[in-house]
C-alpha cells in the first residue's frame, strides 16, 4: 500500500518524529534510572526497529484493524511496502506493553500537543481551544469503577476522555481519565499546564453543556480565565433574567438576537457572577439558549453564538471522524489493579455527613430539653420562694380582720387588703401554671422531634453501615489506552496536514475513513533508489480521481520532503 507515503510525508512535514523519539527515550532513561537493578529493555536501540513497531501501531486503522490482536489472522501486505515485512500479533502487543510500562502516555501527549500547536498555529499569541469530555464504555463482568454512560443510558465501567481541538479543528491533545473523574477538577489545572507547556496563553476555552455548571464557572472566575459554555436545562423564561442592555442582532444571522443578562433572583445573582448571554429568535419573548461563561475582553456580544456554533464543525465533527476512521472508542490493554471503590467512598462520605448532621440535631434537641428542664426547676423555685411571704401576709391580714371585727372597727380596708393578697396569690398561681404549661408543651414538642430525629439517625446509620467500603474494585491501567490515543490523534493530524498541504482541492474535504479507502490504501509499488524513494500508484478507474491524484502528487513533490534517512520522497500515479 504505497499510499502510506502520503502520511509519511506529512509526518516529516509536521516534525513529530524527533518529538516522539526524544520523549520516549527520555522516559526510558528516567524509568531505567528509577530502577537501576532492572535489566528490562523498554525501548528499542535501533531506529528502524523502533519506527517499524511504532508505525505498526500508528497505521492499524489504515490497515482496517483495530487492536494488535487483529494482526493474528491478518493476511494483507500491511507495512511490507515500508519495511519489507509485517509484524504479527505478539511482537506488536509486547511492544505496546513496554510502551505502557514506560509511563510515557501523558508526557508524550503534552509533547506532541506542543508540536501540533507550533506546526498549525506558529507564534506565541493567545490560542482558542475547544474541549470535549465524554465517556468511552468498557464491557467487563468484573466489579470495576463505573459511571454514567449517556450513549447507553446506563451505569457501567468505562473511561473518560478529554479531547482538546485547535481553532480550526485539528486534534491537539487527548487524555484518558478514570470514569469517576469530573470535569470540574480537570480543566482549569490542565489549562495552566498547557499554558506553561505551550509557552503561550489560552485566549478562550469553549466546551459543551457539561461545562455549564456553576461549580466549574466559579473555578474559572477564581482563576481569571475566559471560557464559554451554555446552560444545559432548556425552557428558561425571560422573566427569570434581567437584561443589562439592548437586544442586538447576531452576526451572520439576522433572524436571532442576543442580550447580556443576569439572574433576576437576588440570591442567584449574588451567587452567580458569570456572564449570561440570552439568544432568542426575532419576535419571540423567551430565549432559546443561554450561554454562560467568562467572556474575554474585546469579544463582541453578537459574535458569541457564531463562535460557540463553530464547536460543532471544529470539534464534534472531528471527533466523529476519528471515531469512524481510527475507532477512537476502542479499549487497549486490560491489565488492572485492585483499588478502593471511590464511588462507594464518596457515597459513604455523603452518608457520614448526613449522620453527623442528624447527630448534631439530636445533640441540639437534647441540649434544648436540658435547658427547658433547668428553666422548669428555676420556675418552680421562684414560685416556691414567692408563696411564703404572700401566705404570711395573708395570715397577718386575717388576724387583723378578726381583731378589728371583735373590736367593732370598720373592716373595709382589711377586706381590701385581703382581696388584694388573694388576687396576688391567684395571679402568681395562674402565671406559674401558664409558664409551666408553655414549657411542658415545648418539652413535648422536643420529645416528639427528638424521637423522629433519633429514628432518622438510626436509619441513616444503617444506610451508611450497609455501604461496603472494604471490597476492592478493578481499575484498568490506562497507559496503553493513552499511548494508542496519542497515536490516533497523531494519525488524525497527519491526515489533516496531508489533505490541507498535499491533496487536490476536490479531495481536501475528505474525512479520514474515506481518505483511507481512496488514497492511503491505494496499491502500487516503490522504487528504493540511492537518493530518492519513488512511489508509483496504480491508476484510478475514474478520470476525475486520476486527475485529482495527479494534482495531489504534484503538490506532494513540490514540498520537497525527505524520508527519515534523508532520501527524497517522490510520488506519482501511473497513467491509465
Amino acid at each position: 500500500m504505497p499510499g502510506f507515503f502520503s502520511l509519511e510525508g506529512a509526518k516529516q512535514a509536521l516534525g513529530v518524529t524527533e518529538t516522539l523519539e526524544s520523549c520516549l527515550q527520555q522516559q526510558a532513561a528516567a524509568q531505567q534510572a528509577s530502577e537501576p537493578a532492572a535489566t528490562r529493555q523498554l525501548w528499542e536501540q535501533e531506529a528502524n526497529t523502533r519506527w517499524a513497531k511504532v508505525d505498526h501501531l500508528l497505521y492499524l486503522p489504515v490497515l482496517g484493524l483495530t487492536r494488535p490482536r487483529d494482526l493474528y489472522y491478518y493476511q494483507g501486505q500491511g507495512l511490507a511496502v515500508l519495511y519489507g515485512f509485517t509484524y504479527k500479533y505478539m511482537t506488536v502487543e509486547h511492544f505496546l506493553g513496554r510502551l505502557g510500562r514506560l509511563q510515557a502516555g501523558q508526557p508524550l501527549a503534552l509533547a506532541l500537543s506542543r508540536c501540533y500547536t507550533q506546526a498549525w498555529y506558529p507564534g506565541d499569541g493567545p490560542l482558542r481551544i475547544y474541549a470535549d469530555w465524554h465517556v468511552k464504555p468498557h464491557w467487563t463482568k468484573q466489579a470495576s469503577q463505573s459511571g454514567a454512560v449517556t450513549m447507553w443510558g446506563r451505569i457501567m465501567p468505562g473511561t473518560k476522555q478529554l479531547l482538546i481541538n485547535g481553532p480550526v479543528g485539528q486534534p491537539l491533545l487527548g487524555l484518558n481519565r478514570p470514569i469517576d473523574r469530573h470535569l470540574n477538577g480537570e480543566l482549569v489545572a490542565l489549562e495552566e499546564t498547557l499554558t506553561a507547556h505551550w509557552q503561550r496563553p489560552i485566549g478562550l476555552t469553549i466546551f459543551d453543556s457539561e461545562g455549564g455548571g456553576l461549580a466549574l464557572g466559579q473555578r474559572y472566575l477564581v482563576a481569571n480565565r475566559p471560557y464559554l459554555s451554555h446552560l444545559a436545562r432548556p425552557g428558561y423564561k425571560l422573566a427569570a433574567f434581567e437584561t443589562l442592555g439592548n437586544w442586538q442582532p447576531v452576526s451572520a444571522d439576522p433572524t436571532r438576537e442576543v442580550a447580556l443578562a443576569r439572574w433576576r433572583d437576588p440570591v442567584k445573582a449574588e451567587a452567580d457572577h458569570r456572564d449570561l448571554v440570552l439568544l432568542r429568535r426575532l419576535g419571540d419573548t423567551d430565549p432559546t439558549r443561554v450561554y454562560a461563561g467568562k467572556l474575554p475582553a474585546g469579544l463582541p456580544l453578537v459574535d458569541v453564538p457564531g463562535l460557540y456554533r463553530s464547536r460543532w464543525i471544529r470539534q464534534e465533527r472531528v471527533i466523529r471522524e476519528l471515531v469512524k476512521g481510527a475507532n477512537l472508542n476502542a479499549n487497549f490493554g486490560y491489565a488492572s489493579r485492585d483499588v478502593p471503590n471511590r464511588t462507594i467512598q464518596r457515597q459513604w462520605a455523603e452518608a457520614q455527613e448526613q449522620v453527623e448532621s442528624r447527630e448534631r440535631q439530636v445533640a441540639a434537641l437534647r441540649q434544648a430539653g436540658r435547658n427547658l428542664w433547668h428553666q422548669r426547676q428555676s420556675l418552680d423555685q421562684t414560685y416556691r420562694q414567692q408563696q411564703p411571704p404572700l401566705h404570711r401576709q395573708l395570715q397577718q391580714h386575717q388576724i387583723d380582720f378578726l381583731a378589728r371585727q371583735a373590736a367593732g372597727h370598720p373592716l373595709r380596708r382589711c377586706q381590701q387588703r385581703l382581696a388584694r393578697t388573694f388576687a396576688q396569690l391567684d395571679q402568681a398561681r395562674q402565671r406559674y401554671q401558664r409558664q409551666q404549661n408553655k414549657q411542658q408543651a415545648k418539652l413535648d414538642q422536643i420529645k416528639v422531634r427528638l424521637a423522629q430525629t433519633t429514628a432518622e439517625l438510626t436509619r441513616r446509620r444503617q444506610a451508611r453501615d450497609a455501604l461496603d467500603t472494604t471490597s476492592l474494585y478493578r481499575e484498568r491501567n490506562l497507559e496503553k489506552d493513552q499511548m494508542m490515543l496519542n497515536l490516533h490523534l497523531l494519525l488524525g493530524n497527519l491526515h489533516h496536514w496531508a489533505r490541507s498541504a498535499f491533496f487536490a482541492p476536490e479531495w481536501q474535504p475528505l474525512e479520514l475513513k474515506k481518505a483511507i479507502e481512496l488514497i492511503y490504501r491505494k496499491p502500487g509499488w516503490v522504487q528504493w533508489g540511492r537518493d530518492t524513494i519513488e512511489v508509483v500508484l496504480e491508476p484510478y478507474r475514474y478520470p476525475e480521481q486520476q486527475q485529482a491524484m495527479a494534482e495531489t502528487c504534484r503538490r506532494f513533490n513540490a514540498a520537497n520532503l525527505c524520508w527519515r534517512d534523508g532520501r527524497r520522497l517522490l510520488i506519482r500515479v501511473a497513467p491509465p
